[in-house]
């Protein structure tokens, strides 16, 4: 009987392994799983992240470069009692604080083409399927807004996401920078990205009246990054997550606190992170305690507490793309459970690719540097040990393999057919900033930021870092005026240029005294009225450095490096 039973086990296992031998055969997601551990063996090779953090990049599968996808917004003439019109609500930020969250309108939501949407719907309740609003920061006094499409439950999911961001990117004369930088960053091996998708919306809108559906033009979308985005990229949902807003590693004791503190409020925390994970902030308050401790060494603190190859891939792929919006701002911080680390999520590239230069747009050399980087007390910390400096070159360099001219090339062509088309014709064409004969010219000048970025980064290199200026203080009938000592990546010697002007261009200098090596002066004996001042920083080789600050004038123009003080 014993014997029997054996036999009859031993077929079992048999039939067991050879269903499971045939199973891993057939199923291409388990192919893809399969692929994707030889991947990790050989990023492991080439110094990967953690495995903890291993997005799954099957996820982009699905996804088509030069595709375009109709959405079909109808906005219902019956909203809550005391919304505004579709009308209303695009026009909200002028008469209101941008800090202010906008209307929420009811929708349906529908998907189609270019002939219109489909018949086939889901959740067409009363009060829609959909909700939209108005999204963006400096975008919501745009004439063409950016939006924020929330799908109900009823109306289930669009290639599993319920909130579509929807980005119009009216200050991007290529209207791809977004999407471009996301694409690039799903070839880089251990570096999570996100989904994109081109989008032209329709919309008809019942609060006007409207009878047809009107093309509002070309919209990017971008994944939302929140834990559903966590589970569909193969991380860990229930770790923590953090949107950047005003956000500079600093301890922030007033605000950054936990959440079973009596004195914990939310709405504050938020205008630093934004909470998109976990509410368990003790992980976040211990790594900016450690970050902030000028007794530990910085090497050890990222050592324990970030990703080296996802910190400088982060820092890199800003640089290359110069990227001007992320010194405090426009990208994630993520840390799975189990773990100390915090690993760098990329997010907003509309102001990289040359942004500065369009349109004659003036912004310091500093802004596309490692320099920009230096009010950043993680970012300032850990790369004045010149040897990370160092690292951040060879990854530089690394990532050409990935991010190069013909890689960006190729995306571009995979675009162009679908935003020339749009941009072409209105509204986009409507309110496009430069002539249209000129799309061309700039659309593919963006082969060419990579390496232009890359030479401006190693240029700047040799100056001085720039510095923050401190105030004018009236004292004994004179003013006394301070400011941060400056570093040098080289260890050059620095001297400090101090000057006082009656206007912003420093076209006529009225107070000067060079090659200062303390941080602060004493003047007396100036004129009365509105004064600028500021203080330039000068290494031994004759490299020039202007401070941080900036002076916004009643007409709004931008004035780098420089003070405003009024003598009475």
């Amino acid at each position: 009987m014993q014997q029997k039973l054996f036999i009859l086990g031993m077929f079992i296992v048999v039939i067991v392994l050879l269903s499971a031998c045939a199973y891993l055969t057939a199923d291409p997601i388990e192919d893809a799983s399969s692929e994707q551990s030889a991947t990790k063996e050989d990023s492991a090779e080439q110094g990967s992240t953690s495995d903890l953090v291993m997005e799954d990049k099957r996820i982009y599968k699905e996804d088509e470069e030069g595709s375009l996808e109709h959405f079909y917004v109808t906005i219902l003439d019956e909203q809550s009692a005391g919304d505004p019109s579709f009308y209303e609500m695009n026009e909200f930020y002028q008469f209101h604080d941008q800090d202010e969250d906008s209307p929420v309108l009811h929708v349906i939501f529908q998907l189609g083409d270019e002939n219109g949407p489909s018949k086939k719907m889901k959740g067409n309740v009363p009060n829609g399927n959909a909700t939209i609003q108005i999204r963006g920061n400096s975008s919501k006094l745009e004439v063409q807004k950016s939006y924020k499409i929330k799908l109900k439950d009823s109306a289930g999911l669009w290639r599993g996401q319920n909130n579509l961001n929807l980005n119009k990117h009216a200050d991007d004369i290529t209207r791809v920078k977004n999407k471009l930088a996301f694409d690039l960053f799903k070839t880089i091996p251990d570096f999570i990205s996100m989904r994109t998708q081109f989008v032209e919306i329709h919309v008809k809108d019942l609060t006007a009246g409207a009878s047809s559906f009107e093309s509002y033009g070309l919209y990017t979308h971008v994944e939302q990054a929140n834990e559903r985005y966590l589970n569909a990229h193969g991380l860990n949902p229930y770790g923590n997550l953090y949107k950047a807003s005003r956000f500079e590693f600093f301890r922030y004791e007033d605000t950054i606190k936990v959440k079973d503190d009596p004195t914990y409020n939310e709405e504050a925390f938020e205008r630093i992170l934004e909470i998109k994970g976990s509410d368990d902030h003790s992980g976040l308050i211990e790594m900016l305690q450690a970050v902030n401790d000028t007794k530990r060494n910085m090497d050890d603190v990222v050592e324990q507490y970030f990703d080296k190859d996802n910190y400088l891939t982060w820092i890199a792929t800003n640089i290359l793309f110069g990227n001007i919006d992320t010194m405090s701002t426009n990208y994630y911080l993520y840390s799975p459970p189990n773990t100390d680390k915090w690993y760098f999520i990329p997010w907003d590239y509309d102001k990289g690719f040359g942004w500065y230069e369009e349109r004659g747009r003036y912004v310091p050399a500093w802004q596309t540097g490692l320099a920009r980087y230096w009010g950043t007390v993680l970012h300032k910390r850990y790369f004045k040990n010149p040897e990370n400096v160092a690292a951040l070159n060879e990854k530089i360099e690394e990532l050409a393999a990935y991010i190069n001219e013909k890689e960006v090339e190729r995306l571009l062509d995979n675009y162009y057919p679908i935003v020339k088309e749009l941009v072409s014709q209105p509204p986009d064409l409507t309110y496009f900033p430069i002539e249209l004969e000129d799309f061309d010219a700039e659309f593919y000048d963006l082969v060419n930021e990579l390496e232009k970025n890359k030479a401006i980064y190693e240029e700047q290199l040799e100056h001085p870092m720039p510095i923050f200026l401190g105030s004018a203080v009236e004292k004994n009938g004179g003013y006394t005026f301070n400011w941060e000592y400056a570093y040098d990546i080289q260890g050059d010697d620095l001297s400090y240029t101090f000057q006082i002007s009656e206007d912003t261009s420093f076209e006529t200098v009225i107070h000067e005294q060079a090659d200062l090596l303390g941080t602060s002066t004493t003047v007396r004996d100036l004129p009365e009225g509105r004064l600028y001042w500021r203080v330039l920083v000068s290494d031994e080789h004759g490299n020039q450095q202007i401070p941080f600050d900036r002076f916004i004038d009643r007409e709004g123009s931008y004035h780098w490096g420089l003070k405003e003080f009024i003598n009475q």
